[in-house]
């Protein structure tokens, strides 16, 4: 015990970090003496740590935001239903225009629907929280809402109708059991329900067999580190630990499928890094 003691009374320096224990002398009686601890860093500032704790570095976080931004002229696709054609459920499905949402980008170029994350999760990583409300997946006019979406693993997805006619949903994972079940007519409540139980390594295409031209994607993940773009192009992924990380781009429409398979990106400590994406038309496959 005596050598104890006296092992927590030492003063030890480095080029990094000077420790010092005050309080500490002759223990006799069986008293115990509690040293106060400061570790003061090479050019910071004083950190108290409470005797009994383990000293570590907090990992510091920063932001990552940008666009996806096709470069070159944007071909423009017809519909995919145009209002009054004669198809299967027409009073429903061709009620109104379908736009053909493999590739919808803006009037500067920005690319919808693209996929931005991490393909696991990084060291120092804030663990994902759980989401106990249930994700609602729509359709209506014979159309997924929405087209393209992240979800956590074990979230339910509550599968909504709010057409007349009915739908099936099929799911196509190579990680995760499919799915293949009809949905009734105007079912609001979300009779059928999917639970992704594992991590995809890409996006799984989502599909209605009663309606060919419907189609969705969906990827769940075991970390939080993950965005799709908006109408503009626009992602935002909070909360990264600093350094450089390799994100995947990923987009339907873009030949085999990833705008970047490894996009490297240097994080640094409560910053925001802000990052266009190009996107070559040549890369499109159509």
């Amino acid at each position: 015990m005596k050598n104890f003691i006296r092992n927590q009374c030492l003063v030890l320096s480095s080029a990094a970090v000077v420790l010092t224990a005050v309080g500490c002398g002759r223990v006799g009686g069986g008293a115990t003496v509690v040293p106060d601890v400061t570790f003061i860093p090479v050019g910071g500032e004083e950190a108290e740590v409470s005797v009994g704790d383990v000293a570590e570095t907090a990992t510091a976080f920063g932001t990552l935001t940008g666009r996806v931004v096709l470069t070159g002229t944007a071909p423009t696709l017809p519909l995919i239903v145009q209002k009054g054609a004669e198809i299967k459920d027409k009073e429903v499905c061709a009620a109104v225009d379908v736009p053909d949402e493999r590739l919808v980008v803006s009037g500067d170029g920005g690319v919808a629907n693209a996929f931005v994350y991490l393909a696991k999760a990084p060291k120092g990583g804030k663990p994902l929280t759980a989401d106990p409300e249930p994700f609602l997946f729509d359709q209506k006019n014979c159309r997924f809402y929405p087209h393209s979406v992240v979800f956590q693993v074990d979230r339910v997805v509550r599968v909504l109708s709010n057409d007349t006619v009915a739908h099936n949903t099929h799911t196509y994972p190579d990680r995760n059991q499919s799915v293949n079940s009809g949905v009734a007519p105007m079912d609001r409540d979300g009779t059928l329900e999917i639970v992704y139980r594992k991590s995809e390594v890409v996006p799984l295409a989502v599909k209605c067999d009663y309606h060919a031209w419907m189609s969705a994607w969906h990827l769940p993940l075991d970390h939080p580190y993950a965005s799709v773009t908006d109408e503009n192009g626009k992602f935002t992924i909070p909360d990264l630990p600093v350094g450089e990380h390799s994100f995947i781009v990923w987009h339907e429409a873009a030949n085999g499928k990833f705008v970047q398979r490894k996009l490297a990106v240097e994080i640094k400590a409560g910053e925001e890094t802000d990052l266009k994406v190009d996107y070559p038309v040549d890369l499109l496959k159509l």
